[in-house]
C-alpha cells in the first residue's frame, strides 16, 4: 500500500499509533470503553486550560462543521440573535447555517486579508441590545488569519453576551485559555491539531 503525507489543512496524516488503537473493538457499554471516553474529555478540558467544575466537554460523531452546527441550533433560542462575525469561507458558513435553522442573525463580513477589529464589534453590539450571541472562527482557514478572540471576547463580555468560536484549525495547537478569554462554547475536530481520526468533533462549553 502506497502511504504519503497529508499536506492539507484537515484531515491530517493519522499516526501508526493512532491506527494500531483502532485495531481493538470495544463495547459501549463496557467500562473500559467509558474510561477512555472519560479521559479523552478530560484531557480536552486541560488542553482548554479550564475546570471540570466550570466546563465540560461533549464529543460529536460528525464533522467539524456538523459541531458547529449542532451548538448554534442548541443555545440559541427563537428570541435570541446572533452576530456572526465572518472573514472568510468558514465564518460564511455560520451564516448559511443560520439561514438554513431560520436562526435571527446579523452579520459583520471583513474582507478575506482583513482581522475584524474588535472596535467595530463593540458598535455593533452597543447599537443593537437585542443580540444575546457572537459567533467567529478563531484560525480562518481560507486565508490563514488568526483572528483576535481573545479582543473580541473581551468586548463580548463586557455586553454580557455567548460568545461561541470555532477552533477547528487551531485548538491544541495555540494556547487559548477558554475562561479567560471569555469563551462560553469552543468547537473544534479530532482530525486536526490533535492529530486524531476524522469523524469527530468536541463541543468544550460553560456550565453555566
Amino acid at each position: 500500500m502506497n502511504t504519503y503525507k497529508l499536506l492539507t489543512p484537515g484531515p491530517l496524516t493519522t499516526t501508526e499509533t493512532v491506527r494500531k488503537e483502532m485495531m481493538f473493538d470495544h463495547c459501549t457499554w463496557d467500562d473500559d470503553y467509558k474510561a477512555i471516553t472519560q479521559k479523552i474529555r478530560k484531557q480536552l478540558l486541560e488542553l482548554a486550560d479550564v475546570s471540570e467544575e466550570d466546563y465540560t466537554v461533549v464529543l460529536m460523531q460528525g464533522s467539524g462543521s456538523f459541531g458547529v452546527e449542532s451548538v448554534l441550533t442548541s443555545v440559541i433560542d427563537k428570541e435570541d440573535k446572533l452576530l456572526i462575525i465572518a472573514n472568510g469561507a468558514y465564518g460564511e458558513r455560520m451564516e448559511d447555517i443560520a439561514v438554513h435553522a431560520g436562526i435571527p442573525y446579523v452579520a459583520y463580513d471583513e474582507v478575506y486579508y482583513k482581522i475584524p477589529d474588535a472596535g467595530r464589534v463593540e458598535e455593533i453590539l452597543k447599537k443593537d441590545p437585542s443580540i444575546t450571541h457572537v459567533a467567529m472562527v478563531h484560525s480562518e482557514t481560507t486565508s490563514g488569519i488568526l483572528n483576535d478572540i481573545q479582543a473580541v471576547g473581551k468586548v463580548v463580555k463586557e455586553h454580557g453576551c455567548t460568545f461561541i468560536v470555532d477552533a477547528m484549525s487551531s485548538f491544541g495547537g495555540v494556547d487559548i485559555p477558554v475562561k479567560e478569554w471569555g469563551i462560553d462554547f469552543i468547537i473544534s475536530s479530532a482530525n486536526k491539531c490533535i492529530q486524531g481520526v476524522p469523524g469527530f468533533s468536541f463541543i468544550i462549553a460553560d456550565r453555566n
